[in-house]
C-alpha cells in the first residue's frame, strides 16, 4: 500500500502528462560477456565497462537541488538479464534505515528504485523498488503511472549490503519479465528508464531524470536507455502447478448442519509468452485460500457494497482489461472481476419452517480461466479474458426429513474483449466488449468506447466513454441502455487546476452481470476548482484546497442531488499531515430510499470532519479522524476513527484501527406495505446506529522469503427504530401503530494468520488459518462490553490450509 503521505504529495504533484525537464537524459547500457556475482558488492571487475549514472536532483524536501547524498547506478546486459549495480553514498551509514517486511510492503525505510518503460510508449513502466534490507517491491504502472497493478509479481534477484560509506545492491531482472520490441543485432533498442532514491530520515526523494512539481508527467518524463543490441525474444514459459490440503469446521446453526470435514484439491495456473508483447495466462481450478477475508460492514443503503479484488490471477494484468466509467471510487466500471467465482450467502437458500441446510457452496468454483494481454510496436493494446464457472447447489432438508436441491448459480461463462491504441502525442481510445451468459437465461452484452486526448503539450485533457448494455431485468424481460461522460480538465500547472464534467445513464442501463454499477436513470454535472502550493513555507511542505460540485437530476425531471464541499490537505514542515472538509446537500428528492415506491422528499444533510496523522518515520505512528453530521430534521451523527501502527523492531509492524460510528434519529425506510385501498405504503421510521469497528494487522518478517501475516476485525453493529409511520405523497407523514420488532444487534469476528515462505524463488508455501463467528440478537441495549463478549461466545467456523506452489520457467 502507498502511505497517506505518499498520496498526498503525488495528489500536490499532479503527476500527469508532458515531455520535458530531463526525459532527454541517457544512459548507455553494455554487453557483458560473463555477469557479476550477486552478492550485494560491487567487487566485480566487469561492473568497470560500464558508464555510471549520477546527477540526482531532489524532488523533495529542497525541489531542484542536487541530492544530498550521491548515487551511482551502472548497467550491464547479457543474453538473459539486465544487471544493476547500485552505490548509494551515505555520510551517517549508521543511520540507514533498514527495514525488513513482507514482500511488496512499501514501509518507511532508505530504499531505492528502478523504472523501466520497455514498450518505450511513455505510458508503460515495470517498477523494481527495494530497500536497504533487500525487500522487494515489484508493480506494474500504467497510464502515465496514474493507475498501478500491485499484484504483479515477478521473479528477479537483489542483494543489499549496508557498508562504511552508505548501502549497495546489485539487481538482475532477467529479460523474460519485460515487454519489448523484436531485437537484432545490428540496431540498439531504446528504452524509457528512471532512477529513484529515497533515504528515510531526511524525508529526501531524488530522481535521476527530474519533474518539476508544477509540470506533469511521470513515465513520459523518464530518460533513455540504449545500447541494447540483439536481446532474446522472451517467449516466457512459466508452470506453476499447486496442491492444497483443507480441514473446515462449520459450527451448527439454526438453520445449518455442523460440518467437519477434509479436503484436498489441486490444480495448475500457466504463463506463456506467445509473442514479444503477449501473454497467455490461464488457470485450471484456481484456489485463493490464502487471500485476506473482505471486512465485515454495515450497509442499510439501497447500494450494493464494492469490495476490490484480491485474487492475483484476476488482478494481474488489469492496465489492459481496465475499463473505468465514473471513477475508482465507484468501481472497476465494465468488468468487474468478482461477479466470476463470486461468494455465496445462506441467505440465497430458500428454507422452510422447521427445515435446515444441509450443504451450502461458499463461493462459485472457477472450473477454468484464460486470458490474453499485451501491447504491439504501434501502440495497439489488447486484452481477451474467458471464464467458466460450475453450476453452485445447495440442499434443504424438510422437517418432514425430505431434501431438495436448489440451484444457487447456473453454468456462466463470462468473455472480456478489450481494445485500445495509442494516438497523438501521449493520449490513446479504446473500446470494450463484454458477455456473461448463464445457462437458462439470455446472454447479457455491454459495450463500449472510451478516450483520453491530451492538449496543449498535455496541460489539459479531454476524456469520457460512452458505454450500451442489453440485458435481462428483474421481471425476465430484455431491455437496453446507455451511459456516457465526457470531462475536461486542465491538468498541469503551478497553482490552478480544474475539471469540468458531464454525464448520464437511461433507465436501463444495466451492466452488473459482468461490471459494476450503482444505479441507472440520472443525468447531472460535476466541476471541481483546486489550488495547490508546492513549495514548502514556513509551517508547510506544500497544501491544498478544493471546491467540489455535483448536481444530478433523474429522467423524469426530479432532483436528486445538490452537493457542495470545500477540502483543505496540507503536510507540515514536520511532517505531520493534517485535512479538513465541509459538505451539504441540498437536493430535493431520493428515488431509490421507498424501494420502488415512489419518491421522498429527504431533509438536507450537512457534515464536517478533519483529520491529523504524525510523521511516519516514527516508531509509533498515530492518525486521528473525526466527522460529524446532522440534517434539516433531527439527525445527528459522528464517527471517529484512531490508528496506531507501531515499529517496535526493523522486522516486525503492528497497525491497529478503531472506528465508532454512531447515528441518532436518521429518517429511514423500513418496509412497503399492502395497504386496504389495494395500493402499497412505504412505512418509515426514526432509527439510530451505533458500530464499532476494530481491526488488528501485523506483519513479522523472519527473513524475506518467511514472513508472518495477522489479520483480525471485530465488527458490531446494532439499530433501533421507532416512531413508525406512513408515508404520503412525498414528504407528509401518518402514524403505523402496527407493532414491528425489527432491532438488531449483530457480531462478527473474523481472522487469517498466513504463513508465507518463498522456498524457491517463484515457489510458494502458505499455511493458513482462519475463523469466523458471526451472530446477533434483537437486543439494541445491550452494553459495548456485553456485545463483545457475546462475540467471542458465538461458535466458530474454523479453516486450516496449507497450499503449495513449485514454479517451473522453461
Amino acid at each position: 500500500m502507498r502511505s497517506p503521505k505518499t498520496l498526498f504529495m503525488v495528489t500536490l504533484s499532479v503527476c500527469s502528462f508532458v515531455y520535458g525537464g530531463d526525459s532527454n537524459r541517457s544512459i548507455r547500457a553494455v554487453r557483458a560477456d560473463s555477469p557479476p556475482i550477486l552478492d550485494g558488492l560491487l567487487n566485480d571487475q566487469v561492473w568497470l565497462l560500464s558508464s555510471v549514472v549520477t546527477g540526482f536532483t531532489q524532488r523533495d524536501p529542497e525541489e531542484g537541488e542536487p541530492a544530498s547524498e550521491a548515487t551511482e547506478i551502472r548497467i550491464l546486459y547479457d543474453e538473459d538479464a539486465l544487471y544493476f549495480g547500485c552505490m548509494l553514498y551515505d555520510s551517517e551509514p549508521e543511520k540507514i534505515v533498514a527495514r525488513l517486511t513482507r514482500r511488496d510492503d512499501e514501509i518507511e525505510s532508505d530504499g531505492a528504485s528502478i523504472r523501466i518503460d520497455s514498450y518505450h510508449d511513455h505510458q508503460t513502466a515495470f517498477e523494481f523498488t527495494f530497500n536497504a534490507a533487500g525487500v522487494k517491491i515489484d508493480i506494474l504502472q500504467y497510464d502515465d503511472a496514474n493507475r498501478e497493478d500491485v499484484s504483479w509479481d515477478v521473479v528477479w534477484d537483489i542483494e543489499t549490503k549496508i557498508l562504511s560509506n552508505g548501502w549497495s545492491a546489485e539487481v538482475r531482472i532477467p529479460f523474460n519479465i519485460l515487454r519489448y520490441q523484436r531485437s537484432d543485432d545490428k540496431t540498439d533498442q531504446e528504452w524509457g528508464i528512471n532512477f529513484f532514491r529515497h533515504i528515510s530520515r531526511k524525508q529526501e526523494d531524488s530522481r535521476w531524470a527530474f519533474t518539476p512539481k508544477n509540470e506533469s508527467g511521470f513515465v513520459s518524463r523518464f530518460g533513455h536507455l540504449t545500447g541494447l543490441r540483439d536481446l532474446p525474444t522472451p517467449r516466457q514459459f512459466e508452470v506453476l502447478p499447486f496442491a492444497v490440503g483443507k480441514y473446515q469446521h462449520q459450527p451448527a446453526t439454526d438453520v445449518q448442519r455442523k460440518e467437519n470435514e477434509f479436503d484436498t484439491d489441486g490444480g495448475i495456473d500457466l504463463k506463456y509468452g506467445l509473442t514479444n508483447n503477449f501473454v497467455l495466462d490461464a488457470t485450471i481450478n484456481p484456489d485463493f485460500g490464502q487471500v485476506e477475508a473482505d471486512p465485515s460492514v454495515l450497509n442499510l443503503t439501497t447500494y450494493e457494497t464494492f469490495y476490490p479484488e484480491k485474487r492475483p490471477f484476476f488482478i494481474e494484468g488489469t492496465q489492459i482489461i481496465r475499463f473505468s466509467t465514473f471513477g475508482d471510487d465507484f468501481g472497476p466500471g465494465m468488468f468487474y472481476s468478482r461477479r466470476v467465482g463470486r461468494a455465496i450467502s445462506t441467505d440465497e437458500l430458500d428454507v422452510p419452517p422447521g427445515g435446515s441446510i444441509s450443504s451450502f457452496p461458499q463461493t462459485v468454483s472457477i472450473l477454468g480461466a484464460a486470458k490474453v494481454s499485451g501491447k504491439t510496436e504501434s501502440g495497439f493494446s489488447l486484452g481477451v479474458l474467458q471464464a467458466l464457472t460450475q453450476e453452485e447447489a445447495g440442499t434443504v432438508e424438510h422437517s418432514t426429513g425430505v431434501t431438495s436441491e436448489q440451484i444457487l448459480e447456473p453454468l456462466a461463462h463470462y468473455n472480456v474483449l478489450r481494445l485500445r491504441q495509442d494516438v497523438f502525442e501521449n493520449s490513446n481510445i479504446g473500446m470494450i466488449l463484454t458477455s456473461t451468459a448463464k445457462e437458462g437465461r439470455f446472454p447479457a452484452i455491454t459495450a463500449g468506447t472510451d478516450w483520453i486526448v491530451r492538449l496543449d503539450t498535455n496541460t489539459y485533457q479531454l476524456s469520457g466513454f460512452l458505454a450500451f448494455s442489453r440485458a435481462t431485468n428483474r421481471d425476465g424481460d430484455r431491455e437496453n441502455g446507455s451511459a456516457g461522460k465526457l470531462s475536461f480538465q486542465r491538468i498541469a500547472a503551478k497553482h490552478w487546476l480544474w475539471s469540468a464534467s458531464m454525464d448520464f445513464t437511461s433507465r436501463g442501463y444495466n451492466i452488473n452481470d459482468a461490471g459494476f454499477f450503482f444505479r441507472p436513470n440520472d443525468w447531472g454535472s460535476v466541476a471541481t476548482l483546486r489550488y495547490k502550493e508546492d513549495r514548502p513555507g514556513g509551517i508547510h511542505r506544500g497544501y491544498a484546497t478544493q471546491l467540489f460540485l455535483h448536481e444530478r437530476w433523474n429522467f423524469d425531471g426530479v432532483n436528486l442531488f445538490q452537493e457542495m464541499s470545500l477540502t483543505g490537505d496540507i503536510l507540515f514542515a514536520s511532517y505531520w499531515s493534517g485535512s479538513i472538509e465541509g459538505r451539504v446537500d441540498l437536493g430535493k428528492y431520493d428515488d431509490r430510499e421507498t424501494r420502488g415506491n415512489g419518491l421522498y422528499q429527504r431533509p438536507h444533510p450537512y457534515s464536517f470532519g478533519f483529520s491529523l496523522e504524525s510523521d511516519d518515520r516514527g516508531i509509533v505512528v498515530a492518525g486521528f479522524e473525526h466527522t460529524f453530521g446532522w440534517d434539516t430534521r433531527i439527525m445527528r451523527s459522528s464517527r471517529s476513527e484512531l490508528s496506531v501502527q507501531l515499529k517496535p523492531t526493523p522486522w516486525m509492524e503492528w497497525s491497529m484501527e478503531t472506528v465508532y460510528e454512531r447515528i441518532r434519529n436518521i429518517e429511514a425506510w423500513v418496509e412497503n406495505v399492502r395497504l386496504n385501498s389495494g395500493g402499497r405504503g412505504s412505512i418509515f421510521a426514526d432509527r439510530d446506529t451505533d458500530g464499532y469497528n476494530f481491526t488488528l494487522r501485523s506483519t513479522i518478517t523472519f527473513t524475506r522469503e518467511l514472513t508472518l501475516q495477522l489479520y483480525g476485525q471485530v465488527f458490531l453493529a446494532k439499530g433501533h427504530f421507532e416512531n413508525f409511520r406512513q408515508l404520503v405523497g412525498t414528504s407528509a407523514f401518518v402514524p403505523d401503530a402496527t407493532p414491528r420488532d425489527i432491532d438488531f444487534n449483530g457480531q462478527s469476528f473474523n481472522t487469517n494468520i498466513v504463513l508465507r515462505w518463498e522456498y524457491l524463488p517463484g515457489s510458494t508455501m502458505f499455511l493458513v488459518w482462519s475463523q469466523a463467528r458471526n451472530g446477533g440478537s434483537a437486543n439494541y441495549y445491550a452494553s459495548l462490553g456485553d456485545n463483545l463478549g457475546d462475540t467471542f461466545g458465538i461458535p466458530p467456523a474454523n479453516v486450516v490450509l496449507l497450499k503449495v506452489s513449485y514454479w517451473l520457467s522453461m
